[in-house]
């Protein structure tokens, strides 16, 4: 437990500095932990060399494609041009795992390969979800995708230690109980509406999307607590189908970036839709 905690304060630390520094640090940081996401899930599903320079071209390729399109107008996330360049970008990564299936027969087995490249296309774009988050809205709402993730952890965590009596799904994780569940997404709930109310009203940034800080918070941290568990157990799923108890060894207590951010990855693409996507459909309906 005290390697635990200690690890947990030295790496917020470093979160902080990261996000304190000029924005291109954040953009660096955010391409080094994808890439390092990629090797822990390829050396768990003991992807071959060729599988990783595949995926691992494919990755930077994809990134490359958000990150200049992000330098259009910000009407350009909805145009034309924006999604015909990431489409091309992820059918490239598609091929690439389809041509492998070829150069690699009697090799990897094809279900490998395409895992592979799923793998591939889940980390780089739900990690590039979190970017644009920060870019279209700011870092204080970028700020909640991980809050209603870890707070979902915490909750959870406690919930289950205090009134824990069901299993939630024993084969993939014994420990998680839906008490425990509940208790994560009561909380989840609680802490964004917390944070948002902090954000607008004591620190005065107009950070909302949406009319109301306690819908906005409340919906956020349902959905967000909800699939934020859903992609712990995804993560908790690979690693007993691969024989792993860790992705990696980066985080002494905790794992390795697979496992602190499983269900960050999992709920980013998640928060960052709802962000403005409800509002564009309840504006719509209104009209």
């Amino acid at each position: 437990m005290k390697i635990r905690v200690i690890t947990s304060v030295i790496a917020l630390a470093v979160f902080i500095a990261v996000l304190l520094a000029p924005p291109i640090v954040f953009t660096i940081a955010l391409a080094g932990v994808i890439l390092v996401m990629l090797y822990e899930c390829y050396s768990a599903t003991k992807a071959n060399v060729p599988m990783k320079i595949v995926g691992f071209f494919s990755a930077i390729i994809i990134m490359l494609m958000i990150y200049l399109n992000n330098n259009m107008d910000n009407n350009q996330y909805y145009s034309i041009p924006f999604t015909l360049n990431l489409l091309v970008a992820l059918m490239l990564t598609i091929f690439a795992s389809m041509i492998l299936v070829v150069k690699e027969h009697g090799k990897k087995s094809y279900k490998d390969i395409l895992a592979n490249g799923f793998l591939t296309l889940y980390i780089t774009l739900s990690v590039g979800c979190i970017w644009l988050m920060k870019e279209r809205f700011g870092t204080a709402q970028m700020l909640l995708i991980f809050i209603c993730a870890w707070s979902t952890d915490t909750f959870a965590y406690f919930s289950g230690k205090l009134f824990g009596k069901h299993k939630l799904i024993p084969n993939v994780s014994p420990n998680k109980t839906v008490e425990g569940a509940i208790g994560g997404v009561i909380g989840a709930m609680v802490i964004s509406v917390a944070y948002l109310f902090v954000v607008k009203e004591v620190m005065n940034l107009d950070i909302l999307t949406w009319s109301n800080v306690y819908v906005q918070g409340a919906v956020t941290g349902l959905i967000g607590g909800a699939f934020s568990q859903v992609g712990d157990l995804v993560a908790s799923s690979i690693k007993r189908d691969t024989g792993i108890k860790d992705f990696g060894w980066i985080f002494p207590g905790h794992g390795g970036f697979m496992d602190r951010f499983d269900s960050v990855i999992f709920i980013a693409p998640i928060i960052y839709g709802i962000t403005f996507l409800i509002p564009v459909l309840l504006l719509g309906l209104s009209l």
